[in-house]
């Protein structure tokens, strides 16, 4: 396969070992019925084979350069949008397969929780799929409430170009079946505003009224100062505080 011409200023490094392409594909376990996202999809190499096995795929590429490569593709099952992945409504598919910018490995993992993706294999940065694995940080732990995940092989540099300074590594993500428990924290997690608010909002849609709710949060005993942060401040330690206080 050709060299690609990658820019690596904005985490672009296209994987160029067709082996590990057709891994990929293999465990992705695609479907006719599948509907897949694809975030990043370079010169293609990737999206057509989604394409070729699946119901529908949305590829998502920023680099508007890469455009004269991707509109060459003339599959019916297949949209290219030029913008950001983050800002689009992922609820209608049930798949995503990608080789991501590794930047993008948080945010793409809440994302994926909030508009309830059931399925995602991803080749991610060796950082990444350690904090994983450990259950490291915020990001680490709520990927693993919500899927089990499973690292499959390790990917040399090498079979990037440009090469990146670390191994990567494939790895698939399958949704869990959600406890009372789980479903509390993602009430949580996915709304925004303080989190005291947040937390009052979950229970209310556990069927508590808002004064047993006032309750509840009153007897978790976090400061103030805690509970009027955004949730976009919520740390791995006070997810686990909050889950521990419900006994659910």
């Amino acid at each position: 396969m050709e060299t690609n011409e990658a820019n690596p200023e904005i985490g672009q490094h296209f994987l160029i070992d067709e082996k590990v392409l057709k891994k990929e594909i293999e465990i992705s376990n695609i479907s006719a019925n599948d509907k897949i996202i694809e975030i990043g999809a370079g010169k293609g190499e990737l999206t057509s084979l989604l394409a070729e096995n699946s119901k529908f795929v949305l590829a998502f590429e920023v680099d508007l350069s890469l455009k004269k490569y991707l509109d060459n593709f003339k599959h019916k099952n297949l949209r290219i949008v030029y913008d950001d992945a983050m800002k689009y409504d992922w609820r209608t598919y049930n798949k995503i397969v990608s080789n991501i910018p590794y930047f993008l490995s948080g945010d793409l993992m809440l994302k994926a929780i909030k508009d309830d993706i059931k399925d995602i294999t991803l080749i991610v940065g060796e950082i990444f799929k350690e904090k994983l694995i450990n259950q490291d940080g915020k990001i680490g732990f709520i990927a693993n409430l919500f899927y089990d995940i499973t690292p499959i092989m390790e990917v040399d540099k090498k079979s990037f170009s440009p090469v990146p300074r670390v191994n990567s590594w494939l790895v698939t993500f399958h949704k869990k079946q959600l406890n009372k428990s789980e479903k509390f924290l993602i009430d949580i997690i996915n709304r925004k505003g303080k989190i005291k608010n947040s937390i009052m909002y979950a229970l209310v849609n556990l069927g508590k009224t808002k004064k047993q709710s006032k309750e509840i949060i009153d007897s978790m005993h976090l400061s103030l100062p805690v509970l009027e942060k955004p949730t976009s401040k919520l740390t791995k330690e006070l997810l686990i505080k909050i889950r521990d206080s419900l006994n659910l």
